[in-house]
């Protein structure tokens, strides 16, 4: 039977050895890649956090997630989180953890007097699309080019690091909407209404778009990056080139990644042409 969670700051060693250890099975990190012991009590020392979740049964506990942020600076020099990694062991995903983790540590955040979390995550990854920018109300402006180099771990290993540079701006309407009401939806039918720069022939990608001068624009992507991934990498390859030249061109022009719509098994990014403000003061 599964324990209990608690949700609670790690500043000991016992804690940062299990971080290490959840890195190695979420990711398939080598030793070279892992966040060591010494750099996580460094972090937290120096006013970061590194958030456990802990499932407790009977006389004993065990790390089933975590999260992990230190402080930077924004565009315009205020303090903010970088938030640098979040994991959930297998076996307990898909049970509100991830999010309860991203609640906690904005709760957190907020007592420092930060307002801001940023954190980078794939483009083509739909279910972390999904859970940022609709579940969260996270936005979108920078789009980054092979942002990590190259990763040595399973899930990234073979194919440029592209990235989108993710904002949480954990005080604005839309983010508190969002907490207090739940991710709202969008309208039956919004695939059709609106224009795509990118959509899906069969498995690959059909050609790009990129004269579009509508408000709002969808850029298809995988509905599951990691399975296609497995299928065919040259396929994943090209999935990542097409998508990069559309959300380059558009992020280009102002647009901002607001949303993931799905129809059936399909996933789209929504683009829209509007400035933060207007965004972050939307439901």
């Amino acid at each position: 039977m599964e324990g209990r969670i608690v949700i609670e700051p790690v500043e000991d060693l016992e804690g940062f050895h299990e971080c290490e250890r959840l890195q190695k099975e979420v990711w398939g990190f080598d030793d070279i890649s892992v966040v060591p012991d010494h750099v996580l009590l460094t972090v937290v020392k120096g006013g970061g956090l590194l958030l456990g979740a802990f499932a407790v049964e009977g006389g004993g506990r065990e790390m089933v997630g975590f999260a992990l942020s230190f402080f930077g600076r924004a565009e315009d020099g205020t303090l903010k989180h970088c938030s640098l990694m979040a994991a959930v062991k297998d076996g307990w995903r898909d049970k509100g953890l991830g999010y309860r983790l991203k609640l906690a540590q904005r709760e957190y955040v907020l007592r420092q007097g930060v307002g801001l979390i940023t954190w980078t995550f794939d483009p083509l990854e739909s279910r972390n699309a999904h859970f940022n920018l609709n579940k969260l109300g996270c936005v979108v402006a920078r789009y980054h080019v092979n942002y990590y180099g190259s990763l040595r771990d399973e899930r990234n290993k073979g194919l440029p690091t592209d990235r989108f540079l993710c904002e949480w701006h954990l005080k604005s309407p839309r983010v508190e909407r969002r907490i207090a009401q739940g991710f709202p939806g969008f309208p039956k039918g919004l695939v059709r209404e609106l224009p795509c720069a990118l959509r899906a022939e069969g498995k690959e990608p059909g050609p790009v778009e990129l004269e579009l001068k509508e408000e709002r624009v969808l850029v298809e992507i995988p509905p599951d990056f990691q399975a296609l991934r497995r299928e065919s990498m040259e396929l994943a390859l090209r999935w990542r080139l097409a998508a990069r030249e559309a959300l380059s061109h558009y992020m280009g022009q102002g647009y901002l990644a607001t949303g993931l719509v799905r129809e059936g098994n399909r996933s789209f990014l929504l683009l829209e042409r509007k400035t933060l403000e207007e965004v972050l003061s939307s439901p």
